[in-house]
């Protein structure tokens, strides 16, 4: 993995959050289904970020792992949850959207962040991401 850094930061940015009927808790979500909240910035949006690990699978293919990577080697990616402040009898979820990570060493190049604005973006979303790569 010589042109690829070990780690990348991931940054999602949402300049409005979808309002709820009910509370929540809104953030990155780990494999042990804790979410982590973002941070607001200047102009009002919200911003969530972690690291996450990048494997040289060869042939120019990447694996992605660490706390916030979920999924199959052949299909990774990351949660933007809303989980339920008071799960009770109902789902833990109130909803979950899916942010996935299909990059090849040739997209990510010597890039040690990626960003993405995920403001709008549906929980059953399957259309590409636009990501700035730093």
């Amino acid at each position: 993995m010589s042109a690829l850094a070990r780690e990348i930061k991931v940054t999602l940015t949402c300049k409005t959050l979808p309002s709820l009927d009910e509370p929540a808790d809104v953030g990155l979500q780990d494999k042990d289904q804790n979410v982590y909240a973002g941070n607001r910035k200047r102009d009002g949006a919200m911003a969530f970020e972690c690291v996450v690990l990048m494997k040289d699978k060869g042939n120019g293919n990447i694996d992605f792992a660490g706390p916030f990577v979920h999924g199959t080697a052949a299909a990774r990616f990351m949660y933007l949850s809303w989980k339920r402040a008071a799960p009770a009898t109902a789902a833990l979820w109130v909803q979950r959207v899916k942010i996935p990570l299909a990059f090849t060493a040739a997209d990510l190049g010597d890039a040690t962040a990626i960003r993405a604005d995920i403001t709008g973006r549906r929980p059953h979303a399957s259309e590409a991401i636009a990501w700035t790569m730093s």
